[in-house]
Protein backbone atom coordinates (compact mmCIF):
# COMPACT_ATOMS: atom_id res chain seq x y z
CA UNK A 1 0.00 0.00 0.00
CA UNK A 2 2.86 2.62 0.60
CA UNK A 3 4.58 1.44 -2.06
CA UNK A 4 1.47 2.50 -4.72
CA UNK A 5 0.59 5.63 -2.14
CA UNK A 6 4.45 6.73 -3.33
CA UNK A 7 3.89 6.64 -6.78
CA UNK A 8 0.44 7.82 -7.45
CA UNK A 9 2.10 10.94 -5.60
CA UNK A 10 5.06 11.04 -8.11
CA UNK A 11 2.68 10.53 -10.85
CA UNK A 12 0.74 13.83 -8.87
CA UNK A 13 4.03 15.97 -8.85
CA UNK A 14 4.98 14.87 -12.61
CA UNK A 15 1.98 16.28 -13.48
CA UNK A 16 1.96 19.30 -11.97
CA UNK A 17 5.60 19.87 -13.36
CA UNK A 18 4.33 19.46 -16.46
CA UNK A 19 1.72 21.80 -16.43
CA UNK A 20 4.50 24.49 -14.94
CA UNK A 21 6.85 23.59 -18.24
CA UNK A 22 4.04 23.95 -20.20
CA UNK A 23 3.14 27.53 -19.24
CA UNK A 24 6.43 28.97 -19.50
CA UNK A 25 7.30 27.87 -22.82
CA UNK A 26 3.99 28.99 -23.62
CA UNK A 27 4.85 32.37 -22.34
CA UNK A 28 8.34 32.67 -23.44
CA UNK A 29 7.07 32.15 -26.97
CA UNK A 30 4.91 34.62 -26.66
CA UNK A 31 7.31 36.78 -25.26
CA UNK A 32 9.78 35.61 -28.68
CA UNK A 33 6.87 36.62 -30.75
CA UNK A 34 6.64 40.10 -28.90
CA UNK A 35 10.13 40.30 -29.40
CA UNK A 36 10.24 39.52 -33.22
CA UNK A 37 7.43 41.37 -33.66
CA UNK A 38 8.74 44.74 -32.49
CA UNK A 39 11.91 43.72 -34.44
CA UNK A 40 10.45 43.73 -37.67
CA UNK A 41 8.18 46.34 -36.47
CA UNK A 42 11.03 48.46 -35.80
CA UNK A 43 12.90 47.52 -39.05
CA UNK A 44 10.19 49.01 -40.82
CA UNK A 45 9.97 52.09 -38.85
CA UNK A 46 13.67 52.29 -39.42
CA UNK A 47 13.41 52.13 -43.01
CA UNK A 48 10.56 54.81 -43.12
CA UNK A 49 12.72 57.33 -41.15
CA UNK A 50 15.80 56.61 -43.40
CA UNK A 51 13.54 57.05 -46.21
CA UNK A 52 12.19 60.21 -44.67
CA UNK A 53 15.47 61.96 -44.21
CA UNK A 54 16.55 60.52 -47.11
CA UNK A 55 14.11 62.12 -49.53
CA UNK A 56 14.67 65.50 -47.46
CA UNK A 57 18.69 65.07 -48.64
CA UNK A 58 17.72 64.45 -51.91
CA UNK A 59 15.41 67.31 -52.68
CA UNK A 60 18.43 69.79 -51.19
CA UNK A 61 20.74 67.54 -53.74
CA UNK A 62 18.77 68.76 -56.50
CA UNK A 63 18.97 72.25 -55.20
CA UNK A 64 22.73 72.02 -55.42
CA UNK A 65 22.91 70.46 -58.75
CA UNK A 66 20.67 73.21 -59.96
CA UNK A 67 23.46 75.61 -58.94
CA UNK A 68 26.22 73.39 -60.65
CA UNK A 69 23.98 74.04 -63.95
CA UNK A 70 23.70 77.51 -63.24
CA UNK A 71 27.77 78.27 -62.21
CA UNK A 72 28.68 76.60 -65.23
CA UNK A 73 26.49 78.29 -68.16
CA UNK A 74 24.68 81.50 -66.42
CA UNK A 75 21.93 81.25 -69.85
CA UNK A 76 20.43 78.17 -67.68
CA UNK A 77 18.31 80.36 -65.69
CA UNK A 78 16.20 80.91 -68.52
CA UNK A 79 15.91 76.77 -68.92
CA UNK A 80 13.11 74.86 -67.64
CA UNK A 81 9.69 73.15 -68.03
CA UNK A 82 7.68 75.67 -69.16
CA UNK A 83 4.11 73.31 -68.27
CA UNK A 84 5.37 73.52 -64.63
CA UNK A 85 2.57 74.98 -62.52
CA UNK A 86 5.78 76.63 -60.62
CA UNK A 87 7.25 77.66 -63.65
CA UNK A 88 3.80 78.94 -65.23
CA UNK A 89 5.11 83.26 -64.69
CA UNK A 90 8.43 82.27 -66.30
CA UNK A 91 9.30 82.32 -69.92
CA UNK A 92 11.23 79.28 -70.12
CA UNK A 93 13.12 77.26 -72.20
CA UNK A 94 12.34 73.58 -72.64
CA UNK A 95 15.51 71.34 -71.57
CA UNK A 96 14.68 67.25 -72.38
CA UNK A 97 18.15 66.71 -71.72
CA UNK A 98 17.68 67.32 -67.76
CA UNK A 99 15.42 64.62 -66.42
CA UNK A 100 14.98 66.55 -63.49
CA UNK A 101 12.74 68.95 -65.06
CA UNK A 102 10.36 66.37 -64.96
CA UNK A 103 9.87 65.74 -68.77
CA UNK A 104 7.31 62.74 -68.61
CA UNK A 105 7.67 62.11 -65.12
CA UNK A 106 11.12 61.68 -65.32
CA UNK A 107 13.26 62.20 -62.26
CA UNK A 108 17.26 62.78 -61.98
CA UNK A 109 19.03 60.34 -59.95
CA UNK A 110 21.32 61.50 -56.29
CA UNK A 111 24.58 60.14 -57.45
CA UNK A 112 26.23 57.91 -55.09
CA UNK A 113 22.69 56.51 -54.41
CA UNK A 114 22.20 53.53 -56.12
CA UNK A 115 19.14 54.91 -58.13
CA UNK A 116 17.26 54.86 -54.46
CA UNK A 117 17.17 58.42 -54.47
CA UNK A 118 16.41 60.69 -56.99
CA UNK A 119 15.04 64.83 -57.53
CA UNK A 120 13.47 67.14 -59.67
CA UNK A 121 12.77 70.90 -59.84
CA UNK A 122 10.71 73.42 -60.99
CA UNK A 123 12.32 77.18 -61.95
CA UNK A 124 10.50 80.55 -61.56
CA UNK A 125 12.90 82.84 -63.16
CA UNK A 126 10.30 85.79 -63.03
CA UNK A 127 11.98 88.21 -60.82
CA UNK A 128 15.53 87.10 -61.96
CA UNK A 129 15.48 90.03 -64.66
CA UNK A 130 14.35 92.33 -62.10
CA UNK A 131 16.03 91.65 -59.02
CA UNK A 132 18.41 88.85 -60.03
CA UNK A 133 16.59 86.48 -58.03
CA UNK A 134 15.92 82.63 -58.74
CA UNK A 135 13.36 80.77 -56.99
CA UNK A 136 13.14 76.22 -57.33
CA UNK A 137 11.27 74.12 -56.01
CA UNK A 138 12.88 70.71 -55.87
CA UNK A 139 11.51 67.60 -54.88
CA UNK A 140 13.28 64.55 -53.08
CA UNK A 141 12.35 60.79 -53.18
CA UNK A 142 13.66 57.83 -51.75
CA UNK A 143 10.68 55.10 -51.84
CA UNK A 144 7.52 56.01 -51.10
CA UNK A 145 8.53 58.76 -48.93
CA UNK A 146 8.27 62.29 -50.46
CA UNK A 147 9.29 65.79 -49.73
CA UNK A 148 9.55 69.18 -51.13
CA UNK A 149 11.70 72.68 -50.01
CA UNK A 150 11.37 75.98 -51.87
CA UNK A 151 14.84 78.05 -52.07
CA UNK A 152 15.86 81.55 -53.54
CA UNK A 153 18.48 81.78 -55.39
CA UNK A 154 21.14 84.76 -55.78
CA UNK A 155 24.57 85.18 -56.96
CA UNK A 156 27.31 85.86 -54.57
CA UNK A 157 27.37 89.70 -56.08
CA UNK A 158 28.30 93.29 -54.71
CA UNK A 159 25.54 94.04 -52.66
CA UNK A 160 26.36 91.76 -49.96
CA UNK A 161 28.81 94.65 -49.00
CA UNK A 162 28.52 98.26 -47.90
CA UNK A 163 31.77 98.86 -49.54
CA UNK A 164 34.14 97.07 -52.67
CA UNK A 165 36.52 98.19 -54.42
CA UNK A 166 38.85 96.14 -57.13
CA UNK A 167 41.54 98.28 -56.53
CA UNK A 168 43.17 100.39 -53.20
CA UNK A 169 44.19 103.11 -55.41
CA UNK A 170 43.26 106.17 -57.05
CA UNK A 171 42.58 105.75 -60.65
CA UNK A 172 45.41 106.21 -62.82
CA UNK A 173 43.23 108.02 -65.35
CA UNK A 174 42.33 110.31 -62.86
CA UNK A 175 45.92 110.44 -60.72
CA UNK A 176 47.96 111.18 -63.44
CA UNK A 177 50.01 108.18 -62.66
CA UNK A 178 51.47 105.60 -64.46
CA UNK A 179 48.81 103.03 -65.78
CA UNK A 180 51.01 100.53 -64.19
CA UNK A 181 49.52 101.61 -61.12
CA UNK A 182 46.14 100.45 -61.79
CA UNK A 183 46.66 96.78 -60.33
CA UNK A 184 46.95 94.74 -57.54
CA UNK A 185 49.56 95.61 -54.67
CA UNK A 186 51.52 92.75 -55.45
CA UNK A 187 51.37 93.67 -58.75
CA UNK A 188 52.37 97.13 -58.77
CA UNK A 189 55.85 98.99 -59.03
CA UNK A 190 57.56 99.12 -55.16
CA UNK A 191 57.35 103.02 -55.68
CA UNK A 192 55.12 105.97 -57.34
CA UNK A 193 51.67 104.81 -56.36
CA UNK A 194 49.59 106.16 -53.66
CA UNK A 195 47.41 103.61 -52.05
CA UNK A 196 44.65 105.06 -50.63
CA UNK A 197 43.33 104.31 -47.68
CA UNK A 198 40.92 104.15 -44.63
CA UNK A 199 41.72 106.30 -41.40
CA UNK A 200 41.46 109.55 -39.77
CA UNK A 201 38.86 107.70 -37.47
CA UNK A 202 36.84 105.77 -39.79
CA UNK A 203 33.77 103.94 -38.46
CA UNK A 204 32.59 101.38 -41.21
CA UNK A 205 29.33 100.55 -40.44
CA UNK A 206 29.02 97.58 -42.89
CA UNK A 207 30.48 94.21 -44.78
CA UNK A 208 33.83 95.54 -46.67
CA UNK A 209 35.93 94.11 -49.57
CA UNK A 210 38.69 94.44 -51.74
CA UNK A 211 40.22 92.35 -54.14
CA UNK A 212 43.51 93.93 -53.34
CA UNK A 213 45.41 94.54 -49.91
CA UNK A 214 44.18 97.29 -47.86
CA UNK A 215 45.74 99.75 -45.78
CA UNK A 216 44.51 101.33 -42.67
CA UNK A 217 45.68 103.32 -39.76
CA UNK A 218 43.38 104.22 -37.62
CA UNK A 219 40.11 103.05 -38.10
CA UNK A 220 37.26 100.81 -36.89
CA UNK A 221 35.77 98.26 -38.67
CA UNK A 222 32.12 97.13 -37.04
CA UNK A 223 31.23 94.00 -39.84
CA UNK A 224 33.43 91.56 -41.53
CA UNK A 225 36.32 92.49 -43.54
CA UNK A 226 37.55 90.76 -46.74
CA UNK A 227 40.43 90.54 -48.85
CA UNK A 228 41.66 88.45 -51.79
CA UNK A 229 45.31 88.95 -50.67
CA UNK A 230 46.29 85.20 -50.28
CA UNK A 231 49.33 86.78 -48.32
CA UNK A 232 49.91 88.40 -44.61
CA UNK A 233 52.05 91.11 -43.46
CA UNK A 234 55.16 90.47 -42.00
CA UNK A 235 54.68 93.04 -38.71
CA UNK A 236 50.64 92.42 -38.08
CA UNK A 237 50.50 88.68 -39.05
CA UNK A 238 46.94 89.90 -40.82
CA UNK A 239 45.78 90.33 -44.09
CA UNK A 240 46.02 94.32 -44.34
CA UNK A 241 48.83 96.92 -44.34
CA UNK A 242 49.38 99.82 -41.97
CA UNK A 243 50.47 103.12 -44.08
CA UNK A 244 53.83 104.61 -43.67
CA UNK A 245 54.02 106.82 -40.47
CA UNK A 246 50.95 104.92 -38.41
CA UNK A 247 52.72 104.39 -35.02
CA UNK A 248 51.87 101.65 -32.91
CA UNK A 249 49.53 103.85 -30.84
CA UNK A 250 47.47 103.96 -33.68
CA UNK A 251 45.30 100.66 -34.36
CA UNK A 252 42.63 99.42 -36.43
CA UNK A 253 39.91 97.46 -34.78
CA UNK A 254 38.19 94.80 -36.98
CA UNK A 255 34.92 94.14 -34.87
CA UNK A 256 34.55 91.31 -36.58
CA UNK A 257 37.74 89.49 -36.92
CA UNK A 258 38.61 86.09 -38.61
CA UNK A 259 39.11 83.75 -36.04
CA UNK A 260 41.96 81.79 -37.86
CA UNK A 261 44.49 84.93 -37.59
CA UNK A 262 42.56 88.57 -37.20
CA UNK A 263 41.93 91.09 -39.34
CA UNK A 264 40.59 90.85 -42.55
CA UNK A 265 39.27 87.38 -43.61
CA UNK A 266 40.28 85.64 -47.22
CA UNK A 267 37.27 85.79 -49.67
CA UNK A 268 37.64 84.89 -53.37
CA UNK A 269 38.04 87.64 -55.89
CA UNK A 270 34.84 89.24 -57.71
CA UNK A 271 35.46 90.17 -61.07
CA UNK A 272 33.70 93.61 -61.95
CA UNK A 273 32.04 93.53 -65.63
CA UNK A 274 33.87 96.66 -68.01
CA UNK A 275 31.11 98.31 -68.75
CA UNK A 276 27.38 98.79 -68.10
CA UNK A 277 25.71 98.01 -71.51
CA UNK A 278 23.48 95.28 -70.69
CA UNK A 279 21.54 97.95 -68.97
CA UNK A 280 20.77 99.33 -72.26
CA UNK A 281 19.57 95.90 -73.70
CA UNK A 282 16.91 95.70 -70.16
CA UNK A 283 16.40 99.45 -70.81
CA UNK A 284 14.89 99.05 -74.57
CA UNK A 285 12.33 96.60 -72.60
CA UNK A 286 11.84 97.72 -69.52
CA UNK A 287 12.48 101.48 -69.70
CA UNK A 288 13.75 104.17 -72.07
CA UNK A 289 16.90 105.11 -73.53
CA UNK A 290 17.47 109.00 -73.50
CA UNK A 291 20.51 110.29 -75.78
CA UNK A 292 22.81 113.39 -74.23
CA UNK A 293 23.23 115.08 -71.20
CA UNK A 294 20.12 113.97 -69.24
CA UNK A 295 18.42 115.48 -66.07
CA UNK A 296 16.39 113.83 -63.91
CA UNK A 297 14.24 114.63 -61.07
CA UNK A 298 12.71 111.96 -58.59
CA UNK A 299 9.69 112.86 -57.32
CA UNK A 300 7.61 111.54 -54.50
CA UNK A 301 4.25 110.89 -56.29
CA UNK A 302 5.86 108.18 -58.75
CA UNK A 303 6.93 110.02 -61.61
CA UNK A 304 10.28 111.74 -62.11
CA UNK A 305 11.06 115.10 -64.41
CA UNK A 306 13.57 114.16 -67.19
CA UNK A 307 15.26 116.77 -69.15
CA UNK A 308 16.97 115.28 -72.46
CA UNK A 309 17.43 117.45 -75.22
CA UNK A 310 18.91 115.49 -77.60
CA UNK A 311 16.84 112.84 -77.60
CA UNK A 312 14.92 111.71 -80.45
CA UNK A 313 13.46 107.97 -80.47
CA UNK A 314 13.58 106.61 -76.85
CA UNK A 315 13.33 103.17 -77.30
CA UNK A 316 15.66 102.87 -81.03
CA UNK A 317 14.50 99.50 -82.43
CA UNK A 318 11.50 99.03 -80.72
CA UNK A 319 7.90 98.30 -82.23
CA UNK A 320 7.34 101.24 -80.43
CA UNK A 321 10.29 103.60 -80.45
CA UNK A 322 8.68 106.69 -78.85
CA UNK A 323 6.07 105.34 -75.99
CA UNK A 324 4.43 107.62 -74.01
CA UNK A 325 5.57 106.42 -71.33
CA UNK A 326 9.33 107.26 -71.87
CA UNK A 327 8.17 111.34 -72.35
CA UNK A 328 7.21 113.18 -75.61
CA UNK A 329 10.39 113.96 -77.73
CA UNK A 330 10.57 118.11 -78.54
CA UNK A 331 10.85 121.37 -77.06
CA UNK A 332 7.34 121.83 -76.21
CA UNK A 333 5.99 122.57 -72.87
CA UNK A 334 6.04 119.26 -70.63
CA UNK A 335 8.40 117.63 -73.79
CA UNK A 336 11.91 116.33 -73.14
CA UNK A 337 13.40 119.13 -74.75
CA UNK A 338 12.23 121.88 -72.79
CA UNK A 339 13.55 123.57 -69.83
CA UNK A 340 11.08 122.02 -67.10
CA UNK A 341 11.53 118.34 -69.11
CA UNK A 342 8.52 115.76 -69.22
CA UNK A 343 7.27 114.06 -66.49
CA UNK A 344 6.73 110.77 -67.03
CA UNK A 345 6.16 107.57 -64.80
CA UNK A 346 9.34 105.51 -63.19
CA UNK A 347 9.16 102.66 -64.75
CA UNK A 348 8.06 99.80 -62.76
CA UNK A 349 11.21 97.33 -61.91
CA UNK A 350 12.92 99.43 -64.92
CA UNK A 351 15.59 100.66 -66.31
CA UNK A 352 17.16 104.34 -67.85
CA UNK A 353 20.03 104.05 -70.10
CA UNK A 354 21.96 107.54 -70.89
CA UNK A 355 23.99 107.19 -74.36
CA UNK A 356 26.83 109.33 -75.74
CA UNK A 357 24.91 111.57 -78.50
CA UNK A 358 27.92 110.95 -81.15
CA UNK A 359 25.73 108.17 -82.69
CA UNK A 360 26.71 106.86 -86.11
CA UNK A 361 25.34 108.05 -89.03
CA UNK A 362 21.73 106.58 -89.36
CA UNK A 363 21.26 105.95 -86.02
CA UNK A 364 18.12 107.17 -85.03
CA UNK A 365 19.70 109.31 -82.58
CA UNK A 366 22.40 110.97 -84.67
CA UNK A 367 22.62 114.68 -84.79
CA UNK A 368 24.75 115.66 -87.91
CA UNK A 369 26.37 118.71 -85.87
CA UNK A 370 26.53 119.59 -81.97
CA UNK A 371 23.35 122.00 -80.75
CA UNK A 372 24.20 125.61 -81.20
CA UNK A 373 24.51 125.84 -77.12
CA UNK A 374 28.18 123.67 -77.16
CA UNK A 375 29.80 126.49 -78.72
CA UNK A 376 28.46 129.58 -76.97
CA UNK A 377 30.57 131.55 -74.15
CA UNK A 378 28.41 129.97 -71.37
CA UNK A 379 30.13 126.65 -72.35
CA UNK A 380 26.68 124.52 -71.63
CA UNK A 381 25.25 121.33 -71.41
CA UNK A 382 21.60 121.97 -72.70
CA UNK A 383 20.66 121.00 -69.01
CA UNK A 384 22.06 123.38 -66.80
CA UNK A 385 25.98 122.55 -66.15
CA UNK A 386 28.19 124.08 -65.43
CA UNK A 387 26.30 126.74 -63.39
CA UNK A 388 27.24 130.51 -63.91
CA UNK A 389 30.09 131.42 -62.34
CA UNK A 390 30.99 127.58 -61.92
CA UNK A 391 34.97 126.75 -62.06
CA UNK A 392 34.96 123.73 -64.68
CA UNK A 393 36.76 120.70 -63.08
CA UNK A 394 39.43 119.35 -65.64
CA UNK A 395 38.94 116.39 -67.98
CA UNK A 396 39.38 113.16 -66.58
CA UNK A 397 41.63 111.00 -68.84
CA UNK A 398 40.12 112.40 -72.37
CA UNK A 399 36.64 112.89 -71.04
CA UNK A 400 35.60 116.39 -70.37
CA UNK A 401 33.25 117.36 -67.47
CA UNK A 402 29.64 118.42 -68.66
CA UNK A 403 29.89 117.42 -72.27
CA UNK A 404 27.89 118.52 -74.36
CA UNK A 405 26.92 114.96 -76.19
CA UNK A 406 28.26 113.30 -73.27
CA UNK A 407 25.76 110.31 -71.85
CA UNK A 408 25.54 111.91 -68.80
CA UNK A 409 22.66 111.56 -66.11
CA UNK A 410 22.40 114.80 -63.53
CA UNK A 411 20.50 113.30 -60.82
CA UNK A 412 18.68 114.32 -57.42
CA UNK A 413 15.03 113.72 -55.96
CA UNK A 414 12.84 111.75 -53.37
CA UNK A 415 12.61 107.79 -55.11
CA UNK A 416 8.92 106.57 -55.39
CA UNK A 417 9.54 103.40 -56.58
CA UNK A 418 11.85 100.48 -58.12
CA UNK A 419 14.35 101.68 -60.83
CA UNK A 420 18.39 101.83 -61.89
CA UNK A 421 19.69 104.15 -63.62
CA UNK A 422 22.74 103.90 -65.64
CA UNK A 423 24.98 106.22 -67.63
CA UNK A 424 27.49 105.05 -70.67
CA UNK A 425 30.08 107.87 -68.88
CA UNK A 426 29.42 110.22 -65.93
CA UNK A 427 26.67 110.12 -63.36
CA UNK A 428 26.72 113.35 -61.16
CA UNK A 429 24.67 113.42 -57.85
CA UNK A 430 23.36 116.92 -57.76
CA UNK A 431 21.06 117.04 -54.74
CA UNK A 432 20.16 114.98 -51.78
CA UNK A 433 18.57 111.36 -53.61
CA UNK A 434 16.31 109.99 -50.57
CA UNK A 435 13.55 107.39 -50.85
CA UNK A 436 9.74 108.44 -50.18
CA UNK A 437 9.39 104.28 -48.32
CA UNK A 438 12.62 102.63 -47.11
CA UNK A 439 11.00 99.64 -47.18
CA UNK A 440 9.40 99.22 -50.99
CA UNK A 441 11.57 101.91 -52.70
CA UNK A 442 15.21 100.85 -53.99
CA UNK A 443 17.36 102.93 -56.51
CA UNK A 444 20.53 101.71 -58.76
CA UNK A 445 23.31 104.02 -60.12
CA UNK A 446 25.26 102.69 -62.36
CA UNK A 447 28.10 104.93 -64.22
CA UNK A 448 29.99 103.30 -66.94
CA UNK A 449 32.89 105.73 -66.20
CA UNK A 450 32.64 108.11 -62.93
CA UNK A 451 30.43 108.41 -60.59
CA UNK A 452 30.23 112.13 -59.23
CA UNK A 453 29.26 113.73 -55.87
CA UNK A 454 28.29 117.30 -57.39
CA UNK A 455 30.91 119.99 -55.45
CA UNK A 456 31.10 123.05 -57.57
CA UNK A 457 33.73 125.37 -57.30
CA UNK A 458 33.07 129.01 -57.32
CA UNK A 459 35.70 132.42 -57.74
CA UNK A 460 38.87 130.69 -58.17
CA UNK A 461 41.46 132.46 -57.47
CA UNK A 462 44.41 130.92 -59.03
CA UNK A 463 47.35 132.47 -56.82
CA UNK A 464 46.92 130.05 -54.02
CA UNK A 465 49.02 126.16 -55.05
CA UNK A 466 46.33 123.81 -54.27
CA UNK A 467 43.65 126.51 -55.46
CA UNK A 468 41.70 128.15 -53.13
CA UNK A 469 37.96 128.35 -54.25
CA UNK A 470 34.49 129.68 -53.07
CA UNK A 471 33.39 126.20 -52.45
CA UNK A 472 30.92 124.94 -49.86
CA UNK A 473 29.96 121.48 -49.32
CA UNK A 474 26.58 120.79 -47.37
CA UNK A 475 25.61 117.61 -46.31
CA UNK A 476 24.53 115.03 -48.78
CA UNK A 477 22.43 112.25 -48.51
CA UNK A 478 22.01 109.28 -51.10
CA UNK A 479 19.90 106.74 -50.70
CA UNK A 480 21.20 103.71 -53.47
CA UNK A 481 23.63 100.73 -54.38
CA UNK A 482 25.63 102.88 -56.47
CA UNK A 483 28.59 101.34 -58.91
CA UNK A 484 30.82 102.92 -60.91
CA UNK A 485 33.21 101.07 -63.18
CA UNK A 486 35.70 103.47 -62.73
CA UNK A 487 35.52 105.58 -59.27
CA UNK A 488 32.73 107.14 -56.53
CA UNK A 489 34.50 110.38 -55.89
CA UNK A 490 33.54 113.52 -54.96
CA UNK A 491 34.54 116.63 -57.45
CA UNK A 492 36.98 119.25 -56.35
CA UNK A 493 38.71 117.88 -53.51
CA UNK A 494 42.02 119.52 -54.16
CA UNK A 495 40.26 122.96 -54.15
CA UNK A 496 40.48 124.52 -50.15
CA UNK A 497 36.79 124.59 -49.44
CA UNK A 498 34.56 127.00 -46.73
CA UNK A 499 33.06 123.82 -44.68
CA UNK A 500 33.13 120.02 -44.93
CA UNK A 501 29.86 118.56 -44.78
CA UNK A 502 29.09 115.28 -44.52
CA UNK A 503 28.07 112.37 -46.84
CA UNK A 504 25.64 110.03 -46.28
CA UNK A 505 24.78 106.66 -48.24
CA UNK A 506 22.42 104.37 -47.47
CA UNK A 507 23.00 101.68 -49.35
CA UNK A 508 25.89 100.13 -51.17
CA UNK A 509 29.19 101.35 -52.79
CA UNK A 510 30.80 99.19 -55.69
CA UNK A 511 33.53 100.76 -57.40
CA UNK A 512 36.90 99.65 -59.80
CA UNK A 513 39.56 102.20 -58.13
CA UNK A 514 39.39 103.86 -55.07
CA UNK A 515 37.38 107.03 -55.15
CA UNK A 516 38.84 110.49 -53.30
CA UNK A 517 35.82 111.67 -50.94
CA UNK A 518 37.50 114.26 -48.71
CA UNK A 519 41.17 115.90 -49.50
CA UNK A 520 41.34 119.67 -48.88
CA UNK A 521 37.82 120.23 -49.29
CA UNK A 522 34.57 117.26 -50.00
CA UNK A 523 32.88 115.21 -47.22
CA UNK A 524 33.49 113.67 -44.16
CA UNK A 525 31.64 110.05 -44.66
CA UNK A 526 29.06 108.41 -42.96
CA UNK A 527 28.52 105.58 -44.40
CA UNK A 528 24.91 103.06 -43.93
CA UNK A 529 24.23 99.45 -45.17
CA UNK A 530 21.11 99.18 -46.65
CA UNK A 531 20.12 95.78 -44.93
CA UNK A 532 17.85 94.61 -48.03
CA UNK A 533 20.59 94.66 -49.76
CA UNK A 534 21.21 90.97 -48.76
CA UNK A 535 17.98 89.90 -50.28
CA UNK A 536 16.95 91.82 -53.16
CA UNK A 537 18.80 94.42 -55.88
CA UNK A 538 17.71 97.29 -57.79
CA UNK A 539 16.34 96.04 -60.55
CA UNK A 540 18.68 95.08 -63.82
CA UNK A 541 21.84 95.77 -61.59
CA UNK A 542 25.26 94.31 -62.88
CA UNK A 543 26.42 91.02 -60.97
CA UNK A 544 29.80 89.88 -60.80
CA UNK A 545 31.43 88.06 -63.80
CA UNK A 546 32.78 85.07 -61.85
CA UNK A 547 30.79 84.69 -58.97
CA UNK A 548 28.20 81.33 -57.68
CA UNK A 549 24.67 81.47 -56.90
CA UNK A 550 23.92 80.91 -53.32
CA UNK A 551 21.14 80.07 -51.40
CA UNK A 552 19.28 83.03 -49.78
CA UNK A 553 16.62 81.59 -48.24
CA UNK A 554 14.86 78.14 -48.00
CA UNK A 555 12.03 76.29 -46.35
CA UNK A 556 10.23 73.19 -46.46
CA UNK A 557 7.01 72.81 -47.91
CA UNK A 558 3.99 70.50 -48.53
CA UNK A 559 5.49 67.70 -50.36
CA UNK A 560 4.05 67.76 -54.44
CA UNK A 561 2.34 64.46 -55.39
CA UNK A 562 4.83 62.66 -57.47
CA UNK A 563 2.01 61.66 -60.18
CA UNK A 564 1.10 65.02 -60.35
CA UNK A 565 1.56 65.92 -64.22
CA UNK A 566 3.87 69.13 -65.39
Amino acid sequence: MRRILRAHSADRDRGAAMVVVIGISALVLALLATAISIVVSGQRYARQDVSWNGALAAAYAGVEEYQSRIAADWSYVYKGNPQAPFSSTSELTPDASNPALGFDDSWATVPGSNGSAEFRYEVDSSAYDGYGTLRLRSTGRVGQEVRTVVADLRQDGFLKYLYFTDFEVQDPWQSGESASCGTYFWSRPSTGCAAIHFGGGDQVEGRVHSNDVIFTCQATFHDEVSTAWTGRDSSTGMRFKRIPGCTSGERTTFQRPDPQGGGPFYRNRLEMPQTNIDIRADALEWGCVFTGPTRITMQADGFMRVRSPLSRVTRPGAVVSNPSGCGTVGTGTDQLGSTNGARIPVPENGAIYVQNANRAVGDPNYHASKPSYCTNSSNSNGVGYPAVGEVVPSAIGSVAAYGCTNGDIFVEGVVDGQVTLAAENYVYVVGDIKYEDSERDILGLIGNSMVWVHNPAFSCQTSYSPDRCSINSPNRRIDAAIMSLRSFSVQNVTKVGDTDGILTVNGSIVQRYRGVVRQYSGYIKNYQYDDRLLFRSPPHFLSPMNSNYGVSTWVETDAIDVDESW
